[in-house]
């Protein structure tokens, strides 16, 4: 952890709780509002739990962190259940059913599960299963959440996903998976060895990505694709390294893991921002080793300025002078990873008038029922 890093309230509730109680009203306010546009308020609320000291914290800031423990809960209810409908439908259907992300923290039990809200179900199965998946649960009531021809087409061609389903009681989205990186992608992981290598559950059909692929799907997730909640989801790797970390075996399987997939370049940038912004314990030689695979030293450079904004703890709305421009290049890189440039560029166009659109119809008078 930087002194910089500290100095922040946000970083100084994750993981300076004791200093954390000490803030004046103006840092508790920044707190909140970093809290909740980050995803972490529910978070701090869970280690002043653990620590007994929810209690020392201002009655207003008790009232919205007791609210966000609550939502967060509330929402880990609501995939716990969607799990069990799922497998439920899928009974008859004979695949391993690997859980992602918010989901496999969750139901594993893992660190980055506490407080955490979960939002959707991320689930993967076999490619040559997919549709076979995905035909039973349409047949048991769940159904597309995107409807529009061109979407439909763009996640079954080029994706690694189908459209995602939702079940017209609970509205739990469903993301189905067959890998972790768009089929169109510069990287190529290898999904028969990341379905070979996954974790059964204790007394369930559910399983999770073994530790290594764990950490590989989030730092491609988080470095090569648009995420909407960047500092979160690089404190989840935090978490997860932590964790597995503490096994010395785990940092020759990260490495390894990484040559397998292609993923050596998002692995080094992984690494170097959860050290130099969360003081993530690594060791030496790993750095080494992941530093191989690093760009070239003016693009090193361009990459740090472009994640630290990026990850920079602040409000959006009060970002400083140059974080817009430089979110704006992590979204159109996103993109370039993604797809080949001219499937690309009408992708993008197809996007900004299917914006345009939408913004037309919300006007008054602008053919909206």
């Amino acid at each position: 952890m930087s002194v910089t890093s500290l100095r922040e309230p946000l970083f100084c509730a994750l993981f300076d709780t004791e200093r954390m109680l000490s803030l004046g009203a103006r840092a508790w306010n920044d707190l909140l509002l970093l809290g909740r546009e980050h995803g972490l308020l529910a978070r701090v609320g869970m280690q002043l739990i653990d620590r007994g000291q929810l209690d020392l914290a201002p009655p207003k800031a008790r009232a919205q962190i007791r609210a966000a423990c609550i939502a967060a809960e509330s929402s880990q209810t609501a995939i716990r259940f969607e799990i069990n409908r799922v497998v439920r439908a899928l009974a008859k259907v004979d695949t391993p059913i690997i859980l992602l992300k918010g989901a496999a923290y969750l139901m594993a039990d893992l660190p980055p599960a506490r407080g955490r809200f979960v939002g959707d179900l991320d689930l993967m199965v076999p490619q040559a299963r997919i549709v076979e998946v995905e035909r039973t649960l349409v047949a048991k009531g769940w159904a597309p959440a995107e409807a529009e021809e061109y979407y439909q087409r763009y996640y079954r061609e080029w994706m690694h996903e189908i459209p995602p389903l939702q079940h017209p009681e609970r509205e739990t989205p469903v993301d189905l998976h067959h890998t972790i990186a768009p089929r169109t992608s510069r990287v190529s992981p290898d999904a028969e060895a990341l379905l070979g290598a996954s974790v059964s559950l204790a007394s369930s059909r559910l399983r999770v990505l073994a530790p290594a692929d764990m950490v590989l799907h989030s730092t491609v997730h988080l470095f090569n694709d648009e995420v909407g909640k960047p500092l979160r989801d690089l404190l989840d790797l935090h978490d997860l390294l932590c964790h597995f970390g503490a096994r010395a075996e785990f940092w020759d399987e990260l490495l390894s893991r990484a040559r397998l997939h292609g993923l050596g370049r998002p692995l080094y940038y992984m690494l170097r921002h959860t050290q130099h912004l969360l003081g993530t314990p690594v060791p030496p030689e790993v750095n080494r080793r992941a530093a191989t695979t690093a760009p070239a030293p003016l693009l090193n450079l361009l990459m740090d300025s472009l994640f630290a904004a990026a990850f920079a703890p602040e409000p959006s709305t009060h970002s400083r002078p140059g974080a817009g421009f430089a979110r704006l290049l992590l979204y159109v890189r996103s993109h370039w990873l993604r797809m080949p440039p001219v499937l690309l560029m009408r992708h993008l166009a197809i996007k900004a008038m299917r914006r345009a659109r939408q913004r037309f119809e919300r006007q008054p008078g602008g053919g909206g029922a």
